[in-house]
């Protein structure tokens, strides 16, 4: 082995490089699906696996060849959504063209006024901001608008006498897209503590999409924003335009369709070092059953 260290190259680099962003996208993805329990005790499933086949355990070996073969496919049955989404949006990332049209500069504060206004007459409202990924299939019913947004279209069409106050709005770039929207629900209701329908909605489409759902309460006259699966509520006016600007500069609306490679090393640090170490492991591991 010490030979083969020795003849330690670029393409190996490149080869434990891209085996990292693999398990780092699959780490990510494990957080936002909330699979983590079931892979921490797959993980332990390898590990004995491993150390069967290392001590010569024909029989258990064999078994576990068998039982991994009927998971694979029982896996893909159970994440069928979560590997749906994945795929969505590595297509979204690899295809999205550079767009020219932005959203206007002040359409976080106009968001934020809107909904300021919406919670404190207590009219409810679910508004959707669209991020990377198609929204298209987890939409149910709703309306074509293709309207300007402004806080006079948003207080109309949640006016408790519109057809479609009770369903969510779609906002895409500078305008307001579709109205009267119904969202799959949470698959997690403990989240809401006692919240209602538009709260799990607005959970339930950031568990399958990247969007940012706003919500309003007009029970409590509040307002939450959903993202990644996570549900907060936001204390003012000025917190909720933050959060949306941010949302805005993240997903590069203001103009760039891709992330910067600093955007992409940033944050979740102990993820991009577990996901190194474990690539350079299987590849020590490689290394090491090569020469034997």
């Amino acid at each position: 082995m010490g030979a083969a260290l020795r003849s330690f190259g670029p393409g190996d680099a490149l080869d434990i490089a891209i085996v990292a962003l693999l398990l780092y996208a699959g780490m990510s993805w494990l957080r936002r699906s909330h699979a983590a329990l079931a892979a921490l005790g797959l993980s332990l499933l390898g590990t004995v696996y491993l150390a069967a086949r290392a001590l010569g355990l024909g029989l258990t070996t064999w078994l576990f060849q068998g039982f991994f073969a009927v998971l694979a496919l029982a896996l893909v049955v159970i994440f069928q959504e979560e590997l749906r989404r994945g795929f969505e949006a590595l297509a979204a990332f690899a295809l999205a063209p550079r767009s020219e049209r932005r959203p206007r500069l002040d359409t976080p504060d106009l968001l934020a006024r809107a909904l300021a206004d919406l919670a404190a007459a207590r009219i409810g409202a679910l508004v959707v901001v669209a991020g990377t990924h198609p929204l298209e299939r987890h939409l149910q019913g709703g309306h074509e608008l293709g309207g300007r947004l402004s806080t006079a279209l948003l207080a109309s069409l949640f006016d408790p006498h519109s057809p479609g106050h009770d369903g969510a709005v779609v906002v895409e770039d500078r305008d307001v897209s579709r109205f009267g929207c119904h969202l799959p629900l949470t698959r997690g209701p403990s989240a809401l503590r006692g919240l209602g329908t538009r709260h799990s909605a607005a959970l339930g489409l950031s568990e399958r999409t990247d969007a940012l759902c706003l919500v309003v309460s007009e029970e409590r006259g509040s307002v939450s924003a959903a993202r990644d699966g996570e549900l907060r509520q936001i204390g003012s006016e000025d917190e909720l335009a933050k959060l949306v600007s941010a949302f805005y500069r993240e997903r590069r609306a203001l103009g760039r369709a891709r992330p910067r490679l600093g955007e992409l090393v940033r944050g979740r640090h102990w993820e991009k070092v577990a996901a190194l170490a474990l690539a350079v492991g299987l590849w020590l591991l490689r290394l090491s059953v090569r020469v034997h």
